[in-house]
C-alpha cells in the first residue's frame, strides 16, 4: 500500500539510482547474523496467485494486465507480457519504499531473506473487529508460551485474512458508510518494539497492508518499520499451514534495479 508521496519518493530514488548508485550502510543486527539451516520436513507455499482480478487501491495501483504475445501453434513457443505495479499481490516492501536511503530490492542482503519463521495470530480478534491491529502485549503473550522472538526472525501476522481473497469485497472490505476500508493491521507500538526491543529481519502479515485500513493517509507502521532497515511483506497466504515456531521462511524477492518492492515467492520450510 503506498501513498503519493511515497510514490514520488520512489520515482526519485530510482531516477538516482541510474545514475549513480549509492553505498547504503548495512545495520550490524542485519550483518552479523548466525547462518540459518532448512527444516527437512515440508514445504509449505506462502503466496497467492496474483492475476488481473487482484484487488488493488485503484487510486495508487492499476490491476495486473496479462498480454500474450506468442503461442505455441503460431509462433512454436509461448509467452505472455506482464503488466504490474511492484505492491501487488504478495509482496515485498523495501525499506526504499518509505526511506530515500534504504535499501532497495536489489540491496537487501540474501541472507536475510531466509529467517526462522514467528507467526503470531489474532484472526479471532479480527473476526470480531476487522481493523484490529497487533500489540506489544500480543507479542509479548506470543513470547510466554513460545519464548523470545528469534533474532534474525520474520514476524508475520495471521489475521485469518487470507481466506478472504476469494470472496469479492472482502479483502479490502471497504465500508461503503465511512468510505474506508476495514482490514487489520500492526499498530505503531508493536513496530517500535520490533524495531528497538527485539532484532527481526521483516516483518509480514496476511492483510494488505502493515496499517490498518482506517488509516490510509497515516501508514505510520511503515515509517516505523521500513526506514529501519526492516522489509515487510504484505498479503502473505497459507500461514494456518505452519507453526507459531520453528519453521523456516525463504523470500524469493526480485532483484530489480533501485525497486521499493515486488511480488514475492514466499516458502515455509517446516
Amino acid at each position: 500500500m503506498c501513498s503519493p508521496e511515497t510514490v514520488a519518493g520512489a520515482t526519485a530514488h530510482s531516477a538516482h539510482l541510474a545514475t549513480a548508485e549509492p553505498a547504503v550502510e548495512v545495520s550490524a543486527p542485519i550483518r552479523a547474523r548466525t547462518p540459518v539451516a532448512l527444516p527437512g520436513g515440508a514445504v509449505r507455499d506462502l503466496t497467492h496467485v496474483v492475476g488481473p482480478d487482484w484487488p488493488v487501491f485503484e487510486l495508487y495501483v492499476k490491476p495486473m494486465e496479462i498480454k500474450r504475445l506468442a503461442n505455441l501453434a503460431e509462433h512454436e513457443y509461448n509467452a505472455f507480457e506482464l503488466t504490474y505495479n511492484e505492491h501487488i499481490g504478495t509482496h515485498l516492501d523495501a525499506p526504499s519504499h518509505f526511506d530515500d536511503n534504504g535499501l532497495a530490492t536489489h540491496q537487501i542482503p540474501a541472507d536475510t531473506l531466509v529467517a526462522p519463521l514467528a507467526v503470531v495470530r489474532i484472526g479471532e480478534r479480527a473476526a470480531r473487529d476487522n481493523v484490529t491491529e497487533l500489540t506489544v502485549d500480543d507479542l509479548l503473550r506470543w513470547e510466554s508460551r513460545n519464548g523470545r522472538i528469534p533474532d534474525g526472525a520474520l514476524l508475520a501476522v495471521d489475521n485469518d485474512w487470507a481466506h478472504r481473497i476469494h470472496t469479492p469485497g472482502a479483502f479490502l472490505n471497504l465500508d461503503p458508510a465511512e468510505g474506508l476500508y476495514r482490514f487489520p493491521g500492526i499498530s505503531v507500538e508493536a513496530a517500535q518494539f520490533l524495531v528497538t526491543e527485539r532484532s527481526v529481519v521483516g516483518v509480514g502479515t496476511d492483510s494488505i497492508s502493515l496499517d490498518p485500513g482506517t488509516r490510509p493517509a497515516d501508514p505510520d507502521t511503515h515509517r516505523v518499520l521500513l526506514p529501519a532497515g526492516k522489509y515487510a511483506i504484505e498479503c502473505l497466504a497459507g500461514l494456518d499451514t505452519v507453526p507459531d515456531l520453528g519453521a523456516v521462511a525463504v523470500v524469493g524477492a526480485p532483484k530489480h534495479l533501485g525497486g521499493t518492492g515486488g511480488p514475492v515467492r514466499v516458502l515455509a520450510f517446516v
